[in-house]
């Protein structure tokens, strides 16, 4: 393996970690204030915005880029439509579930992808029903079939954050068609998510962090959450390949409830554990048989 690919696999690590931290993150946020959640969603991309069109400009001056042509406005105004939707059902479920249950019901998204693209003709290959097979078993386990065990508005939120993540997903395949700097898209898909967030800020007011731990959370979420994954991720693609990156970064949900766990103290039974490890398995095989590998782990920005 040359150095070049260790890099690469090394970013996508470091990508997988810093979106594994988010629903922690958030929990943290919300046990230590009073924030709502588009309180969180507004402050998240206040602070990430900034910081991704700075790294955006370092890296194209350091590598003498052009800025060339982004996406188009109105394609812009629809992808952040649907950003600011996944995200604000992910912060509202996580007020309502754990984090490793949120982790393995927002990592239906894939198998959701799958679905829509059939409303849209497209064929689905035998692997991909396996996939489907293994999200419907992974999602009667206990936890999600005995009646109070799981907030049943947190679980349909997490659901509806993958079905947005993954309508996301199928637009962005198609307005991000001939774009080569995926970073500077990323940007302009982050600045129009922040542009609709901040309409609702005239109607409700916005809260300000209300402590150091707070605050210290909300760039948390912002850098380690947003802004560092999404360079790793464009790195490592440019080192190792959107195949072999979008297969490293299926260790996430993993990490994410292994940090739930460390971190927040939540008990993970071993049939938790299995759900999990069959929805990590559809990923594998739904990222085995991808076609355009790169715009899936664009749309993992969402979560």
């Amino acid at each position: 393996m040359s150095s070049r690919e260790r890099e690469g696999f090394l970013w996508i690590l470091v990508a997988a970690i810093g979106f594994a931290f988010i629903p922690t993150i958030v929990k943290t946020v919300y046990s230590h204030s009073n924030l709502e959640p588009l309180d969180l969603a507004v402050w998240r991309f206040i602070l990430a915005v900034p910081l991704i069109w700075m790294l955006v400009g370092l890296r194209n001056r350091s590598h003498s880029l052009s800025q060339g042509e982004g996406i188009s406005p109105l394609g812009a105004i629809f992808i952040g439509a649907l950003f600011a939707a996944a995200v604000l059902c992910a912060f509202f479920a996580l007020q309502r579930l754990p984090g490793s249950t949120y982790v393995v019901l927002f990592f239906t998204y894939p198998a959701m992808i799958v679905l829509l693209s059939t409303f849209l003709g497209e064929a689905i290959s035998p692997r991909a029903w396996l996939a489907l097979a293994l999200v419907g078993v992974a999602l009667t386990v206990p936890d999600f079939i005995v009646p109070d065990a799981v907030d049943p508005v947190g679980a349909i939120l997490a659901l509806a954050n993958a079905a947005f993540v993954a309508a996301y997903y199928l637009l962005a395949r198609r307005v991000l068609e001939g774009v080569e700097d995926i970073s500077r898209a990323s940007a302009q898909m982050m600045g129009a998510t922040l542009l609709i967030l901040l309409l609702s800020v005239p109607m409700r007011g916005l809260q300000l962090p209300q402590n150091p731990a707070t605050l210290i959370g909300l760039f948390g979420i912002a850098t380690l959450g947003t802004v560092l994954p999404v360079f790793a991720t464009n790195i490592a693609i440019q080192r190792i390949g959107p195949a072999r990156a979008s297969l490293v970064s299926t260790v996430e949900p993993v990490l994410a409830m292994i940090v739930a766990m460390i971190l927040l103290g939540e008990v993970i039974v071993p049939l938790q554990w299995l759900g999990a490890a069959l929805i990590v398995g559809s990923v594998v095989i739904l990222q085995l048989q991808a076609a355009n590998r790169v715009n899936i782990n664009i749309a993992h920005e969402a979560g």
